[in-house]
């Protein structure tokens, strides 16, 4: 009788492992049909906070172990997840090449990148926290590639992506700041723990953050570009030896140069987008901000997501 009743126990137990097998999965089936279906908005909870942010999948099939890359996009101040999502196109390149996308909200449309002057750092909110959360939580639904996850951010978004970058640089494989670089604060309290592709794509007549670095006005201490390059040249032990390529093909008062740097340490790599006469634009968007007026010239030398996705997957060959 007992050996009955053990047999019996072992077959319950294996019979209600196999329906909560199969239910999650059909779980996680229904989600990926959900955001295969276009961008989904969710929600997550980060130590009783709410957050949240959209979703992107590939259209193309995903194999049962097939792991893909996640590519995570930052909005600037006063925008948001759908804003960026809009404007930047990375859905349509994740569709023809293959990759997840995510895009969080920041709060009240801000990041805590560390420089005091946005309503994130001053309410001391953990954005670092709410990322790294944000890419477990989607490596629990998705076949995510864990030594393929990115991020790239625009203006106050681009100087998180330089917090994450210097501060969790284990975590990402690459990054790209556009309209940014390297502030004081983060150049003071943290340094990269391992080597990390990274670039930049910024405008010498950006009116809101200078090129050439100093002030900004509500922003704290910056770097230049330039000398945020060189600090990624150091911290990569890069030789300082770069292949230039230009664009001038488009009449819009913008030039592109791109400075690439490929001998770096552990098969990484530096690159500078510089849109010479460009200004604080994400590129190939023209946009006026109320009481503030023009942002300068968006050049059109380059597809942004395209030319971003390229310098991601760059960073993954052999």
């Amino acid at each position: 009788m007992t050996m009955n009743k053990t047999i019996h126990s072992i077959i319950r137990i294996f019979l209600i492992s196999i329906f909560l097998i199969s239910a999650n999965c059909r779980l996680l089936r229904g989600d990926r049909q959900k955001f295969a279906e276009g961008a989904s908005h969710e929600n997550l909870n980060v130590n009783g906070t709410s957050r949240t942010y959209w979703f992107h999948a590939p259209k193309n099939p995903i194999g049962e172990n097939q792991k893909l890359p996640l590519v995570l996009v930052l909005h600037g101040r006063l925008g948001n997840g759908k804003n960026i999502m809009e404007d930047s196109k990375f859905n349509e390149v994740s569709d023809k090449e293959g990759f997840f996308v995510a895009y969080p909200d920041g709060y009240s449309r801000s990041w805590a990148d560390g420089r005091g002057a946005t309503p994130a750092d001053r309410d001391k909110i953990n954005d670092v926290e709410f990322i790294e959360k944000l890419i477990a939580h989607l490596s629990e639904l998705f076949p995510i590639a864990q030594e393929k996850i990115f991020i790239v951010g625009h203006s106050n978004g681009g100087f998180m992506t330089q917090r994450m970058l210097v501060e969790k640089s284990k975590r990402f494989r690459a990054g790209v700041s556009v309209s940014s670089q390297i502030s004081e604060y983060v150049l003071k309290n943290f340094e990269p723990s391992a080597n990390v592709s990274v670039a930049f794509i910024a405008g010498t007549d950006d009116p809101t953050v200078p090129y050439y670095g100093g002030y900004v006005r509500d922003g704290g201490q910056i770097l230049s570009v330039e000398d945020s390059v060189d600090r990624w040249l150091g911290w990569n032990s890069c030789s300082k030896t770069s292949k230039l390529e230009t664009r001038d093909a488009k009449d819009d008062k913008t030039k592109l140069e791109i400075y690439s740097y490929n001998q770096c340490k552990g098969k990484t790599s530096v690159r500078l987008y510089k849109v010479v006469g460009g200004g604080h634009n994400w590129p190939g968007i023209e946009r006026k901000i109320p009481l503030v007026g023009s942002l300068g010239n968006s050049t059109f030398e380059l597809n942004p997501a395209e030319d971003i996705w390229s310098f991601f997957q760059s960073t993954l060959e052999p």
